[in-house]
């Protein structure tokens, strides 16, 4: 199979910004085993949180091509591999509340 290409968010309190990495796919291959193969063989520094790897949890939950997904039920083989698959952190919503 071919490799995909993720361009992952790196960063820290200062900033970040998108790092590219090529996986190897295999079948039957989600986001989160992808992720654990750019850490544990490409950046052994990236951090990634997750709990179940069952779709049960919700710690893996992370935004695929700009959408909240949950990486460990997210098939690679269901996302457009023409273009880079991008993971970034789950935006934050701003508060109602008023100080």
């Amino acid at each position: 199979m071919a490799d995909a290409v993720m361009h992952v968010f790196r960063g820290d309190a200062s900033g970040g910004k998108l790092e590219e990495y090529k996986v190897p796919m295999e079948e039957g291959m989600v986001v989160l085993d992808a992720i654990h193969h750019i850490q544990g063989h490409l950046a052994p520094d990236l951090a990634v949180r997750w709990n179940c790897k069952a779709a049960k949890c919700g710690s893996c939950s992370a935004e695929v091509n700009g959408k909240p997904k949950l990486l460990c039920k997210t098939r690679m083989d269901a996302l457009p591999l023409d273009r880079p698959i991008v993971v970034q952190p789950m935006k934050t919503f701003r508060s109602s509340r008023t100080s």
